[in-house]
C-alpha cells in the first residue's frame, strides 16, 4: 500500500512538471524521460523540391570578383604584411562609396561597415588608419566594450547587424571569434561555429571578411597555410592572400586564390603609404602567392619570360605612351621580368628614356607608331 502511494505521488509530480513545461513552451511537447520531465526534441519535416521549382538567385557583389555579398571571404597573410591596413582601406572605400583599388563598387553609393578587432587598439591604430584612407567615420562602427565574449555564436552579433545594417563586416583576426573552447583543427567544431555567421551573411546580405593568420608551415600552398581545419577554407566563397613582392619590401600583392562564384580576379599590386591615401594601387600581376613564394626561395631569380611577352607587358602598362621609368622598372621586377629581358624588349620597341627637365625624373616614351 505504501509503495502504491509513493508511485502515485511520483506520477502526479511528473504530470505537474510536464504540465508546467508545456505551459512555458506551448509550441512544444513535454515527455517523461527516466523519471524526469523534459521537452521533446522537435524534428522538422524534410520537404523535397524539384529544381524546376527552385528560384534562381543572382550573386551580388561588394567588389567583383573579390568580395561577394551574403557570403564569407577570407583574407590571409603572415604578420607584418599589412592585412589590417588593407581591410581599413576596404572599409574606408565602402564608407565613401568609392573604388576599391580600381574596382568599381557594387553601387557607387556610400555604405556601412563594422570592424571588430582584438589585436589592435581602435583609438591608436584602427582609427588613424581609417583616417589615412579617407574614411567616413560615421559609416564605420566597432564595439567599445571587451570583444572577448563576441564569438560567432553570440546572439549580439546578429543584433548589431540588424541595428547598423552594414554592407561589410570584418572580424580581425578570425581566430579570436571562433571561441576559446573550439579546437581549430576539428572540422566538426569549427563548422558548427561558422554556421552562425554564414546564416547572418545570407540573411542580411552582408559581406563578411575574416582576417586569418597563416600557419608556420611555409611548404604548403596558399590554401593550406590558413591556420586551422581545412573546413574553414571550405565555407569561404572567396580567399585573398596577401604578401610582399620578393626583393621589393615596399610592394605588396593581393592574390585571389579561391573564387567559387566568379572567375578569379587578377593579382593586385599595391603600396602602403600612410601619408598619401593609405593604400596606393600600383598595377596588376599575373602571379599567384605560390609563384611569388617560389620566386622568394630562388632569391628572386626566375626564368625570363619570352621577349614578346615582355614587349606586350610594356605596351599594356604604358597606355598613354609615356610613364615614369622607375614605375616601369618596379612593375617589371614585380612581374618576374629580368633586367636583361626588359632591356631587350625596350630596344626592340625603340623606347626612349628621357629626363623631364633639369634634374627631373626619367620617363619611358613609346614611338608614336607603336601599336
Amino acid at each position: 500500500m505504501e509503495n502504491e502511494t509513493a508511485a502515485e505521488a511520483e506520477i502526479e509530480r511528473l504530470e505537474r512538471e510536464i504540465e508546467l513545461l508545456e505551459t512555458e513552451h506551448p509550441e512544444l511537447k513535454a515527455v517523461c524521460d527516466n523519471g524526469k520531465a523534459r521537452i521533446q526534441k522537435q524534428i522538422e519535416k524534410v520537404d523535397l523540391i524539384s529544381f524546376d521549382d527552385v528560384e534562381k538567385e543572382n550573386v551580388t557583389w561588394l567588389y567583383h570578383p573579390y568580395i561577394p555579398k551574403g557570403k564569407i571571404t577570407i583574407c590571409g597573410a603572415y604578420p607584418g604584411v599589412g592585412k589590417t591596413f588593407l581591410l581599413c582601406y576596404m572599409a574606408a572605400c565602402v564608407s565613401t562609396g568609392r573604388q576599391f583599388f580600381d574596382i568599381v563598387p557594387f553601387s557607387g553609393e556610400p555604405g556601412k561597415a563594422i570592424y571588430l578587432t582584438t589585436e589592435d587598439g581602435i583609438g591608436d591604430t584602427i582609427k588613424p588608419r581609417l583616417e589615412a584612407c579617407g574614411a567616413n567615420m560615421k559609416n564605420i562602427a566597432t564595439v567599445k566594450s571587451n570583444t572577448s565574449s563576441l564569438t560567432f555564436d553570440n546572439p549580439q552579433i546578429e543584433d548589431i547587424v540588424k541595428e547598423f545594417q552594414p554592407d561589410l563586416f570584418i572580424f580581425d583576426p578570425f581566430q579570436s571569434f571562433i571561441g576559446e573552447d573550439v579546437e581549430m583543427n576539428a572540422s566538426n567544431k569549427t563548422r558548427s561555429k561558422l554556421n552562425y555567421i554564414i546564416e547572418i551573411a545570407e540573411k542580411y546580405n552582408v559581406a563578411i571578411v575574416l582576417i586569418c593568420h597563416f600557419n608556420k608551415n611555409q611548404k604548403g600552398d596558399a590554401i593550406t597555410r590558413v591556420m586551422g581545419s581545412t573546413d574553414i577554407m571550405g565555407v569561404c566563397r572567396s580567399f585573398l592572400a596577401l604578401g610582399i613582392v620578393p626583393d621589393n619590401k615596399d610592394l605588396r600583392y593581393m592574390s585571389h586564390e579561391k573564387s567559387s562564384l566568379a572567375k578569379n580576379g587578377k593579382t593586385v599590386l599595391f603600396e602602403i603609404v600612410p601619408d598619401d591615401g593609405g593604400i596606393k594601387f600600383v598595377d596588376y600581376s599575373s602571379y599567384s602567392m605560390d609563384e611569388y613564394a617560389a620566386m622568394a626561395k630562388q632569391n628572386g631569380k626566375r626564368a625570363a619570360p619570352a621577349l614578346e611577352e615582355a614587349k606586350a607587358f610594356i605596351i599594356r602598362n604604358m597606355p598613354e605612351g609615356k610613364r615614369l621609368a622607375a614605375d616601369m622598372e618596379t612593375l617589371a621586377e614585380a612581374n618576374g621580368f629580368s633586367k636583361t629581358t626588359i632591356y631587350r624588349a625596350r630596344t626592340s620597341l625603340k623606347i626612349k628614356s628621357k629626363q623631364n627637365g633639369f634634374k627631373g625624373k626619367y620617363y619611358w616614351t613609346l614611338p608614336r607608331d607603336t601599336e
